[in-house]
């Protein structure tokens, strides 16, 4: 977009998650730009957040593209959320069957959240929903222009790093971390 323009994919105006100023957003959304997978590129946008280096989040999100391992079921960048909520929010210790429940229900809300927005959190669908057919295992697509302008997934990995950033102010969930003595 020419300078003074804010970059708004039709996604984004779509939905109701207009542009923001998030830092984790934008290095997330600059990561997917230049070839990180959707699961990728959260991990490494926040990985400031979590306590990872650049390398460790490529590599720690390298299997969760394509909607997990390029099986076109739940959203790499949805999976990356997830894993990434884990590591602020999440237990540090084996947890009762009431502590599960409220922590997977917190961590449900985020994807919920993305559902409420996008419609649904399955790439395959996701993606059907842009007119691009792809299914189970079809062979990743070289990068190009012409994959990022018909590609809604900038959209996604900026929302998904977006929650991941907010979590941080987040109340805790569950039980607090045990003691160890």
């Amino acid at each position: 977009a020419p300078a003074g323009i804010p970059r708004v994919s039709r996604w984004e105006a779509m939905s109701s998650a207009a542009p923001t100023t998030c830092p984790e957003a934008e290095a997330a959304e600059a990561a997917f730009e230049v070839g990180a997978s959707c699961a990728q590129a959260v991990l490494t946008g926040c990985c400031r957040l979590l306590g990872l280096s650049e390398k460790q989040a490529m590599q720690l999100g390298s299997g969760f593209g394509a909607g997990l391992c390029g099986l076109r079921e739940t959203c790499g960048a949805v999976n990356a959320m997830v894993l990434a909520l884990g590591l602020i929010k999440g237990a540090d210790h084996p947890m009762e069957a009431k502590e599960k429940a409220a922590l997977y229900r917190h961590f449900r809300s985020h994807v919920e959240a993305f559902d409420n927005v996008f419609g649904t959190h399955v790439c395959q669908e996701l993606l059907k929903r842009a007119s691009i057919q792809k299914q189970a295992g079809d062979a990743p697509e070289a990068r190009s222009a012409a994959y990022y302008a018909k590609r809604p997934c900038a959209a996604f990995v900026r929302f998904c790093a977006e929650r991941v950033a907010a979590a941080e102010n987040e109340p805790a969930v569950g039980a607090p971390p045990r003691q160890v003595n």
